[in-house]
């Protein structure tokens, strides 16, 4: 696993690797959520759930879509133009992925940085949720 890749608009992301049928590359944010596991064993379930479950997974029926906005979509066919991100529970403790998929664009700047060929698909996942994350208050920040 490298934390090399560029992917997005000039956002520095991880690529995590392929799975038998998409790429998958971390945001910063998701880096950082991985990073907080205290344990290795963690991390890697995590990353497996992420390789197998962000395409069709077992909890599809349960993904939420929105627009850049965070105004959700019901319709799987509305704003084919827009990029679509996607909220999916992941099997694995409770954890909640936010990711895009990778434009073709990316997956082809993806695949020449790691100089390797690449799939198809690709998925930007930009957070990592936890469960506990609902619950935890922040300040409000000032205006």
């Amino acid at each position: 696993m490298t934390h090399s890749s560029n992917v997005g608009k000039g956002a520095t992301s991880s690529n995590v690797g392929r799975s038998a049928t998409y790429e998958v590359a971390l945001a910063p944010p998701a880096i950082r959520a991985l990073d907080s596991l205290p344990e290795l064993d963690d991390r890697e379930d995590l990353l497996d759930a992420l390789q197998t479950e962000l395409l069709n997974g077992p909890n599809a029926h349960s993904e939420v879509r929105f627009d850049r906005e965070g105004s959700a979509l019901s319709d799987p066919g509305e704003d084919k133009d827009e990029i679509v991100y996607t909220a999916t529970p992941l099997t694995y403790r409770g954890y909640t992925v936010v990711h895009r998929e990778l434009t073709a664009e990316e997956l082809g700047r993806l695949g020449r940085e790691q100089g390797r060929p690449i799939a198809l698909r690709g998925f930007y996942v930009i957070d990592i949720l936890s469960a506990e994350s609902a619950f935890i208050r922040r300040p409000a920040r000032k205006a």
